[in-house]
């Protein structure tokens, strides 16, 4: 496996394990919902509870969530002023519901995509909490018995229009009580913070490792022709009637195969012997010529491309015997820069 097939498993494993945490997230979130609005009466219900869980499909709950945020504050003030409960909030998480919605739509958007969803997150926090406090304090008041729905009345001060026998309700606390935090708001804001940081670290991050993988590819290759290189000069000094070696192989061979030979010298480690390293191909060519009346490889062409350019490496590599590596930016053996020694 390849540096960026790691890369690509390792960060799609990521993205899984955040999906799976968000979905489950979500799913504990239109639950709450779900059991607010399933704790209004009927009369008070202006939404069906089930309805909430369109919530879950993709793309039409872009739409969907603004009605739930709108026919959920409804339905509650409904309840509330049906149970005569006093410190009622007239927009029940309205306005942060609504401002959680655009934020949500708004995280489309190139650049500003990223501001949008953190916001959207901190308002889903916030209004997810604020909607599951309304349901702990539906059950703190007695359900209304034989209460009318009063649709009709002066939302400034929350007094119906008409009046009617109540039952006494038990006194609720002041809205500005402290209040101790549930454990997962925090466990929540943690990951309201935790995510969109370390997404922002890893598009920052994957790029960055696989630019710095290139580079030490690049080295890497650069190094392999001097080592072939310098097993050619002991090939030609050790073999001299076969001149130069013709492949990677006769440079290479296995020391408990037996004593060297001109197929196999020995000379060249075994991982650059068989023509891939560190994300390279690399082949020798060479040229033939009479000496003495015998055959003999007079000429050698050493040369080093990526095996995906752009991927694992930018650049090509050549050299020959006379030395000097040159480089083709183009990634193929149009080798016209020298590379510093």
């Amino acid at each position: 496996m390849d540096s960026v097939t790691m890369v690509r498993v390792v960060a799609g494993m990521f993205f899984i394990v955040v999906f799976l945490a968000l979905l489950v997230l979500n799913i504990f979130y239109i639950l709450t919902l779900y059991r607010a609005l399933n704790k209004c009466s009927a009369s008070s219900r202006t939404i069906e509870p089930g309805l909430v869980w369109l919530l879950l499909i993709p793309l039409f709950n872009l739409v969907w969530h603004f009605f739930v945020v709108l026919g959920l504050a409804k339905s509650l003030g409904n309840e509330f002023r049906a149970r005569n409960a006093p410190n009622i909030d007239l927009e029940m998480g309205k306005s942060i519901g609504i401002a959680m919605c655009v934020c949500r739509v708004c995280v489309f958007i190139p650049i500003l995509g990223i501001l949008a969803l953190l916001a959207y997150l901190v308002l889903w926090i916030i209004y997810w909490v604020k909607i599951a406090e309304f349901s702990r304090r539906l059950d703190q008041l007695p359900a209304a018995e034989g209460a009318t729905l009063y649709s009709p009345q002066d939302l400034s001060s929350g007094i119906p229009l008409s009046s009617q026998e109540t039952i006494p309700t038990p006194p609720l606390p002041p809205a500005g009580a402290q209040r101790s935090v549930p454990v997962f708001v925090w466990v929540l804001v943690g990951l309201a913070g935790l995510i969109p940081i370390a997404l922002i670290l890893m598009l920052i991050a994957i790029p960055t490792f696989v630019r710095a993988r290139r580079t030490a590819n690049e080295q890497s290759a650069i190094q392999s022709i001097r080592a072939i290189q310098l097993a050619e000069m002991q090939y030609e000094s050790t073999y001299p009637s076969n001149g130069y070696a013709c492949s990677l192989a006769a440079l290479g061979g296995d020391p408990s195969a037996g004593a060297p030979s001109p197929a196999a010298a020995q000379m060249l480690q075994g991982d650059l012997t068989s023509g891939y390293k560190s994300g390279y191909i690399f082949t020798v060519e060479c040229t033939k010529a009479t000496v003495n009346g015998t055959d003999q490889y007079t000429e050698y062409q050493i040369t080093a491309i990526p095996q995906r350019v752009g991927k694992s490496g930018n650049r090509g590599f050549c050299s020959d015997q006379f030395g000097p590596i040159k480089a083709d930016p183009a990634g193929g053996t149009n080798c016209t820069e020298t590379v510093g020694q």
